[in-house]
């Protein structure tokens, strides 16, 4: 999938068409999202500043045709100059939000429903604007704002486990993967670069910070903390044990006593008395 349709309805547009500046701002908010679709793919974190390069080429559209009647603009992702990435970012971005049921509480990030909610802001009053495709150019309405401020996710502290894989150290991306197979998204600076091509491929333990989405998965970490993981059944590591930089100290002084005597006899006759009940009432066992 590489192409997407909207599509502006009203009694009005037949006759005397869209205002070019709403035309102009529709088409914007729509590239407007599918960039910010690609770099939530590829695992960066939307801000201010320049977006990187590999984000501005994957999710580049041009106004391939507009079509009469309902007036249909047709935007086809871009071709890249050069070989195709292996991850697709533009067109998975580009069935993303074809997919897109106009909810609240899709899967979208914020920040792409956001965008694409506003894209109906500069249009005449009595002019509807669809998403869609060739085959399904009226699939979606793209809804004008209400006055129901979404909530922003916050940020949440991230601990987590598992083997660092797909370390991308232009892009600062990386995946953590589990023994299931799924993956969490992880980003870094290159104040971790080092560490990250260091622990590629390695069981590792990543602490930072992250958001949920509305399945209750992680949406990218970011990193601010990475070390290797000892991984249950491996032997025990000595040297790793000695180099430990937080290692568990034993404070005898610190250690948490029962607040009342405890009668360590009486604790052993009532285990005893509990077991002999259970094969008195069980004579099978």
């Amino acid at each position: 999938m590489n192409r997407l349709y909207l599509t502006f309805e009203g009694p009005s547009v037949g006759e005397s068409g869209v205002p070019v500046d709403a035309f102009a701002h529709a088409l914007t908010g729509m590239q407007d999202a599918m960039r910010l679709m690609v770099e939530h793919l590829g695992g960066r974190q939307p801000g201010p500043g320049q977006p990187p390069r590999w984000a501005r080429e994957q999710s580049s559209l041009q106004l391939t045709a507009v079509r009469p009647g309902s007036l249909v603009a047709e935007l086809t992702l871009a071709e890249l100059d050069g070989q195709l990435s292996l991850e697709n970012l533009g067109e998975q971005a580009v069935e993303a939000i074809y997919n897109w049921d106009g909810s609240p509480d899709s899967a979208l990030p914020p920040e792409v429903t956001n965008r694409l909610d506003a894209i109906p802001s500069e249009l005449p009053a009595d002019v509807r604007v669809w998403l869609g495709s060739a085959d399904a150019p009226l699939k979606t309405e793209i809804k004008r704002p209400s006055s129901v401020v979404r909530s922003v996710p916050q940020s949440e502290e991230a601990l987590l486990q598992g083997w660092l894989r797909e370390v991308n150290w232009h892009r600062g991306t990386a995946q953590l993967h589990d023994y299931a197979g799924s993956f969490v998204r992880l980003r870094f600076s290159e104040e971790h670069a080092e560490d990250m091509q260091r622990l590629a491929r390695q069981h590792v333990e990543v602490r930072g910070h992250g958001q949920f989405n509305q399945k209750g998965d992680w949406t990218p970490v970011t990193v601010e903390q990475i070390t290797v993981a000892h991984q249950w059944g491996e032997p025990f590591d000595m040297d790793r044990f000695l180099n430990d930089p937080n290692p568990k100290i034993f404070d005898p002084d610190n250690l948490i006593t029962a607040s009342e005597p405890f009668d360590v006899d009486e604790f052993v006759n009532i285990i005893h008395s509990g077991r002999d009940e259970g094969r008195k009432e069980s004579p099978d066992c």
